[in-house]
C-alpha cells in the first residue's frame, strides 16, 4: 500500500503570495483592451499563463512529495545446507538423497512463508562437494543475511560433523533452529590414517621420526601393511596387527639431499572397507643444510678455543673446524660462513678465506695493532708503550644488532681480561656490545665491537682469556647461558650475508594448502640500490610433474604482492624474472601445497550436536528419513507476518515531469497566441 502527500517547506503565507503574484502578472498581461481574440479565448490564455507562473514560482518553495509505503512482510525461513563431502560419502544413492533435499526446499517454498537458501559456499545447486565444514561460519552467513528482516526460523540440514571453525552449539541464535540429521551415526567399517606427526623442517644428514596414528573399526585382529613411499619408491614398510581402535606406529627417514620432499603414508584398501580416501596421507618436509661452517684459526692452542668450540658444538647447527698453522700442515679448503682469528694479527697466522665470510678478531698479547688498524679502517688502537690493562665488561644498553637475555648480572661477576693499554678510536659503521670497565668505573672505550660496511661484517674483541667468563658464570649460576648467547649470537650475526640482489621474489611462506591462494612478494632495485616500481614481472610456476603455468604482473608502490589461484597438493618450483634497463634479473624458489581432505577423516554423523542445538534454541530435531515432517512443525509455530512502513521524500524540483509541465504550459500559451493572431 502506498500513500502520497504534497507538502511544502514554507508556510501558507508564501503560497498565498505566490497566488497573488501569479494573478497580478496574469492580469497585467491579459487586461489589455481590444485583443485579437474573444473573451472566452482570453480567459483560456489567462488560465494557462496563471498555471505556468504559479508552478514556476511554487518550485522556489521546494515542494516535495511525502511518500508513505506500507508493506506486509511474510515470515522468512532460512535453509542452511551443509553441502560438504562427508554428508554424501556414505550414501550409495547420493542422487536420490540430493533430490530429497531439493524436494524439501521446494515444499517449504510452497508454504505462506519466504524461503532463502544458503550453504557453505555459493549456493548454485545442491552439490555436496565442499572440502571442509564450518557450521559456525554457515550460521553467521545466515544471520548476516537475515539482519533487520522478519526472520522466523532456520532449518539446518547437516550431519553434525564440523572440521573447521568453532562449534555452532555455543553461538547465540535469535530464532529457533530446526535441524535435520543427515548422514549415518553408525561408524563405518574403515581403516583411517587419522594423523601424521613429523617435523616440517629437517636438517640434511639427520634422521627424522614420522609418527602415524591409525584408527580402525571392524578390522580387529587384522594384519595390515603400511608403506612409506616417496616418488613411487618404498622407503620403509611395517606390518601391524590391528588390536585396538587407535594405534600408533613410527617410521624413521633420513634426509640426505636439500630441498622439499613429499612422502606418502598408505595402506591397501581392505575387503568391505567403506571409505578408501582416508587410507593414505601425504606429508611435506623441507630439508635444509642449516649448519653454519665455522673455522677457528689460532697461532697456538688456547683455552678460549675450547670454550668457544664447546658452545658451538653443543647443537647440530654448527660445524666447527680448527686450524693451527704451527701444528697443521694442511690448510683448510672448505668455504666457511665465519672465521674466528684467535690471537689475531700475530706473525704466524697467514690464513686467507676462500670467500668473504664474517670475521671475528680476538686480540692477544702478540697481536700487531698496526696490522689491525690497516686491515679494519673503523677502529684505531694506539698503544701506550707495551703496557696492558686488566678490564671487566660493561654492557651497552643501546646495542641493537642482536638481543641478549634480560638477566645480564653475570657481566658484573666476569673476571677481568688483559687488553692493550692505549687510546681506542671508533669511526664509521660500528656498534659496541661491551665497554671497558676499569675497577668500578665504566668507560666509553670499546671492549667488544661490531662493524658492517655493507660488504663485510666483523667483530673485534680487544682481549683474550674469555674462557674465564664461562667458567666463572658456570660456577656461580650452575650454567653459562650468558656466555653461550654471546658466542652463538655473535656467530649468527656474522654468518648472515648482506643481500645485494637487485631483484628479490619470494613466496609468502613455504607451506600452503590446496584451499588457499599462493601469495608472492617482489622487490626491484636500480644500480644504486633504490627501490623502483612499475616493473613487468614474469612468473612461471611448475609442478613436480613438469606442468607449468605462466603469469605476469606489474608491481607498484602501493602493491608489490601477487597471488595465483589455489593449486593441487604437491611440490612446486617458481621462476621469476624482470627487466630493468638492458639487464634481466631472475629469482627462483620452491613451495609446498598440502592436500587437505578433512571430510574423510570422520564419517560418523553427530546427530546429538544437532539435537542439542535445537533444544537450546526452541526448535526441533528431525531425522532426514522424516524430513517432510519439518513443514508441519514449522506450521504449528504460527509465525506471523509483520507490517512495515517507510517514508520517503521526493523534491518536485528534481522531477522531469514537473519541468516538462511548466515548459508545455508556456509553449501552449505561445502557440495559441500566435494562432489567434497575437504577438
Amino acid at each position: 500500500m502506498q500513500k502520497n502527500f504534497l507538502q511544502f517547506d514554507q508556510s501558507e503565507w508564501w503560497i498565498l503570495l505566490i497566488i497573488l503574484a501569479s494573478v497580478g502578472l496574469t492580469w497585467f498581461l491579459y487586461s489589455i483592451r481590444n485583443p485579437a481574440w474573444n473573451k472566452n479565448q482570453n480567459w483560456i490564455l489567462s488560465a494557462i499563463r496563471f498555471l505556468a507562473i504559479f508552478f514556476t514560482l511554487s518550485l522556489l518553495l521546494e515542494p516535495f512529495i511525502n511518500q508513505t509505503i506500507v508493506r506486509t512482510e511474510k515470515p522468512i525461513v532460512a535453509i542452511a545446507v551443509d553441502n560438504s563431502e562427508s554428508v554424501v560419502a556414505r550414501f550409495t544413492d547420493s542422487v536420490a538423497f540430493k533430490n530429497q533435499v531439493q524436494t524439501l526446499i521446494e515444499d517449504l517454498e510452497n508454504e505462506d512463508i519466504e524461503v532463502y537458501s544458503y550453504n557453505l559456499g555459493d549456493f548454485d545447486s545442491i552439490r555436496f562437494d565442499h572440502p571442509t565444514t564450518d557450521l559456525s561460519l554457515l550460521q553467521k552467513k545466515v544471520g548476516d543475511a537475515m539482519e533487520g528482516r522478519n526472520w522466523a526460523a532456520t532449518v539446518l540440514l547437516s550431519d553434525g560433523i564440523f572440521n573447521n571453525g568453532s562449534s555452532p552449539i555455543y553461538k547465540k541464535y535469535p530464532v529457533p533452529q530446526f535441524t535435520i540429521g543427515l548422514g549415518d551415526t553408525i561408524p563405518p567399517k574403515d581403516i583411517n590414517i587419522s594423523r601424521v606427526l613429523y617435523n616440517r623442517v629437517s636438517f640434511k644428514g639427520n634422521e627424522t621420526p614420522i609418527r602415524v596414528e591409525v584408527t580402525q573399526n571392524g578390522f580387529d585382529g587384522k594384519e595390515v601393511t603400511f608403506n612409506l613411499t616417496e616418488k613411487g619408491e618404498i622407503l620403509s614398510q611395517q606390518k601391524v596387527r590391528l588390536n585396538s581402535t587407535v594405534q600408533e606406529l613410527e617410521f624413521i627417514v633420513k634426509s640426505e639431499e636439500e630441498g622439499l620432499r613429499r612422502i606418502e603414508v598408505s595402506t591397501a584398501l581392505q575387503n568391505d572397507e567403506f571409505v578408501p580416501e582416508n587410507n593414505s596421507s601425504s606429508i611435506f618436509m623441507e630439508v635444509i643444510d642449516g649448519r653454519q661452517k665455522v673455522l677457528i684459526v689460532a697461532s697456538a692452542p688456547h683455552p678460549d678455543i675450547k670454550a668457544i668450540k664447546s658452545v658451538l658444538t653443543s647443537t647440530d647447527n654448527y660445524q666447527v673446524d680448527t686450524y693451527l698453522p704451527s701444528l697443521d700442515e694442511k690448510e683448510p679448503t672448505d668455504i666457511y660462513d665465519v672465521v674466528i682469528y684467535h690471537g689475531a694479527f700475530a706473525g704466524r697466522i697467514r690464513y686467507q678465506p676462500k670467500e668473504q665470510p664474517g670475521i671475528w678478531y680476538i686480540l692477544g698479547n702478540q697481536s700487531s695493532l698496526g696490522q689491525l688498524n690497516n686491515t679494519v679502517p673503523f677502529i684505531n688502537i694506539r698503544r701506550r708503550g707495551s703496557q696492558t690493562d686488566n678490564v671487566t665488561a660493561s654492557f651497552n644498553q643501546a646495542f641493537s644488532k642482536f638481543s641478549l637475555p634480560e638477566d645480564r648480572g653475570a657481566f658484573d661477576d666476569y673476571p677481568p681480561i688483559s687488553i692493550p693499554f692505549g687510546d681506542y678510536t671508533l669511526s664509521g659503521p660500528t656498534e659496541t656490545l661491551l665497554f671497558q670497565r676499569v675497577g668500578s668505573i665504566a668507560t666509553q672505550k670499546p671492549l667488544f665491537t661490531f662493524y658492517d660496511d655493507g660488504s663485510q661484517k666483523g667483530a673485534i674483541l680487544a682481549g683474550q682469556n674469555i674462557w674465564k667468563w664461562k667458567l666463572q658464570e658456570s660456577a656461580i649460576n650452575g650454567n653459562s647461558d650468558l656466555f653461550y648467547n654471546i658466542v652463538t649470537k655473535t656467530v649468527q650475526y656474522l654468518s648472515v650475508k648482506n643481500d645485494k640482489q637487485q631483484f628479490r621474489f619470494r613466496s609468502r611462506g613455504n607451506n600452503f594448502s590446496n584451499l588457499q591462494s599462493i601469495f608472492f612478494e617482489s622487490e626491484v632495485y636500480n644500480d644504486i640500490y633504490e627501490r623502483i616500481y612499475g616493473n613487468r614481472i614474469s612468473l612461471t610456476v611448475t609442478s613436480a610433474d613438469g606442468e607449468s603455468q605462466d603469469y605476469e604482473f606489474i608491481d607498484s608502490e602501493f602493491n608489490s604482492s601477487f597471488s595465483v589461484p589455489s593449486l593441487a597438493g604437491g611440490i612446486y618450483t617458481y621462476n621469476a624474472s624482470v627487466r630493468v634497463g638492458d639487464k634481466t634479473f631472475r629469482d627462483r624458489g620452491q613451495f609446498l601445497v598440502e592436500e587437505i581432505n578433512r571430510e574423510y577423516l570422520n564419517l560418523t554423523a553427530d546427530h546429538n550436536l544437532l539435537k542439542n542445538l535445537s533444544i537450546r534454541t526452541g526448535g526441533e530435531y528431525t531425522h532426514y528419513s522424516e524430513a517432510d515432517q519439518v513443514i508441519n512443525k514449522i506450521r504449528t509455530q504460527g509465525f506471523k507476518s509483520i507490517v512495515r512502513s517507510s517514508e520517503s521524500y521526493f523534491p518536485l524540483i528534481q522531477s522531469r515531469w514537473m519541468l516538462l509541465i511548466v515548459l508545455l504550459l508556456f509553449s501552449s500559451e505561445w502557440l495559441l497566441r500566435k494562432y489567434l493572431g497575437g504577438y
